[in-house]
């Protein structure tokens, strides 16, 4: 039976889904595309029909949906101590299906190159656009290089913590990061009280 155009959709989609959390979890090689395709009731005939670039069309089109998620959570910080705490926590540590993807991810994309690597680049360069939007600097190259020390800074500690086996360093990295930028002072503590009728 012929698949319609909106079935064809949804099975796209739902490959895309699964691929997005496994690679996460497992790896770029660690899970075949005859595991993906029966994780969503497809065979390897309909896989190809939906990817005819094969493996790295797909973990091209992967890569791109983990950042999505990611970024949303991202640009609905209000600050980079919100962004930085909310990125450095246990459960972001323990949960890699659903994690940032450059920390489970890097590895397996410097191996692919490609267009694995190209939708890894475009993915951080997003990142990066959204870290701009947070941080304070006089200058757009000031918010960029902030930038770049605040994603490399969360990322390197989340992968660092989680090939780790002690508990305790983990959280140390993770902890050491979040203390290097504390919460700004409140901009109402700073303003200049309004004059009491006595200084008038």
């Amino acid at each position: 039976m012929k698949v319609t155009k909106d079935q064809a959709a949804a099975n796209k989609e739902a490959i895309l889904t699964a691929a997005s959390r496994l690679y996460r979890e497992k790896g770029i090689d660690g899970i075949g595309i005859g595991e993906l395709s029966r994780s969503v009731g497809l065979t390897h005939g309909g896989f190809y029909g939906q990817f005819p670039g094969g493996k790295e069309q797909l973990a091209s089109e992967a890569v791109t949906r983990t950042f999505e998620s990611n970024i949303q959570d991202w640009q609905d910080a209000k600050s980079i101590p919100e962004l930085i705490k909310g990125y450095l926590t246990q459960g972001h540590l323990d949960n890699w299906t659903e994690g940032c993807p450059i920390p489970a991810l890097g590895a397996d994309v410097a191996r692919a190159g490609g267009t694995v690597s190209n939708s890894f680049t475009k993915g951080v360069e997003r990142l990066i656009e959204t870290l701009m939007a947070l941080v304070e600097g006089e200058s757009d190259e000031e918010k960029y290089q902030e930038s770049l020390r605040i994603l490399s800074s969360i990322a390197g500690a989340m992968l660092i913590a989680r090939a780790l086996d002690n508990p305790e360093l983990s959280g140390q990295f993770l902890q050491s990061v979040i203390s290097a930028w504390p919460a700004a002072p409140e901009k109402e503590g700073l303003a200049v009280k309004p004059r009491s009728e006595d200084e008038n």
